[in-house]
């Protein structure tokens, strides 16, 4: 006779079989039970979940931010450019023209959208390799992550370092530093890098150039609510901002002007020292010069504490804008801090620069 009271052999072994929604619970959460290495497996498998949705989630967001940067916001902001003061009341016009009585009326209109607009950058012209407006207020951390038009996302604005000033006639510093962000999405200030190399896809594989870059844009632009300014390229610079990997040079200057002809001079030669190329453009004091700031993320090279700096000067008095191309040369021995000589990225430094080209230095 059967007894009914008692679970045949093989129902005891197993049990009552859980639901599948318990069963993934307990695979996944830590339970009583549990040998010490399924615990700790399950916390790091639970922490790496959860930080793979807070990245993800970040991420998701910034390309968003940067979508709506590269297309709405661009194609908003270009078109407040073309309309220039054509939007805008005679009391508005009237009421910006008391505030900045230089202003140009082709900014007019991006003036009254934001005040903190100072000018608009520009490299390759119609082109428009770079081009945004750039803004300046009383920190340098607002713009990081604002748009010019005041939404929160991470490629932020181009801006001038609060520290230069911009006097009250509307005449630059004659030394104005700009920042921009560097992103895979290469807005902003990204596309400066390629003044260091260019890596393109030819038929045989990835080429890198040195020349490239330099040689298609030797000039940018950088027009005021005063005047159209164009600078002339000379420079460009690797440098470190950590001491722990080396030499931390001060090539922002505290964004102090040029105070005499020496301190021009030494400043000018400390950074044609460090310059990764030199030009047929030639400097002397008086110069109004423009350095160019952001991250430095080479491929496949990615430096937290690298920043690159290109640096230009304004156009003379009646000089004509063209620049000899072919007298640019690479300097292979520019002069590095202990981690770029550690990764190859120079071996030694050399003055292999011509001196003669800043024209100051000669000068009695």
């Amino acid at each position: 006779m059967l007894d009914y009271t008692v679970r045949p052999p093989m129902a005891r072994s197993k049990g009552k079989r859980k639901n599948a929604f318990i069963r993934a619970l307990t695979a996944v959460f830590p339970a009583k039970g549990d040998a010490a290495a399924e615990m700790i497996r399950k916390v790091v498998f639970i922490g790496a979940v959860a930080a793979l949705v807070i990245t993800g989630g970040t991420l998701m967001k910034d390309i968003g931010g940067e979508l709506e940067q590269m297309y709405h916001i661009a194609n908003k902001l270009n078109n407040i450019k073309n309309q220039g003061s054509g939007n805008l009341s005679l009391d508005d016009k009237n009421n910006i023209i008391e505030a900045k009585p230089y202003i140009r009326e082709d900014f007019m209109g991006l003036y009254a959208e934001n005040n903190d607009f100072v000018g608009w950058f520009n490299i390759g012209e119609e082109e428009k390799v770079i081009d945004h407006p750039v803004v300046q207020c009383d920190n340098n951390d607002k713009y990081l992550n604002t748009t010019f038009d005041g939404q929160n996302i991470s490629s932020g604005t181009l801006y001038i370092d609060s520290r230069c000033q911009i006097d009250k006639d509307g005449n630059l510093p004659n030394f104005t530093i700009i920042y921009g962000h560097c992103l895979s999405s290469q807005l902003m200030f990204s596309k400066l890098n390629r003044y260091y190399y260019e890596r393109e896809l030819g038929d045989e594989g990835p080429d890198v150039y040195f020349y490239s870059f330099y040689k298609r844009y030797p000039t940018v632009h950088f027009d005021t609510l005063k005047e159209n300014g164009e600078y002339k390229v000379f420079a460009c610079c690797l440098f470190n901002t950590e001491e722990q990997y080396g030499e931390v040079y001060n090539y922002l200057r505290r964004a102090k002007p040029f105070e005499s002809k020496e301190d021009f001079n030494s400043y000018m030669c400390d950074i044609m020292d460090r310059s990764v190329f030199q030009t047929d453009v030639d400097i002397t004091y008086g110069d109004d010069i423009l350095c160019l700031s952001t991250c430095y993320f080479p491929f496949g090279m990615d430096y937290e504490n690298v920043r690159i700096a290109i640096f230009a000067r304004k156009l003379r008095e009646g000089e004509s804008p063209e620049v000899d191309v072919e007298k640019m040369e690479r300097i292979w021995t520019w002069k590095a801090w202990q981690q770029a000589i550690d990764q190859k990225m120079v071996y030694y430094f050399y003055r292999q620069w011509d001196t003669s080209k800043i024209l100051s230095l000669e000068e009695n």
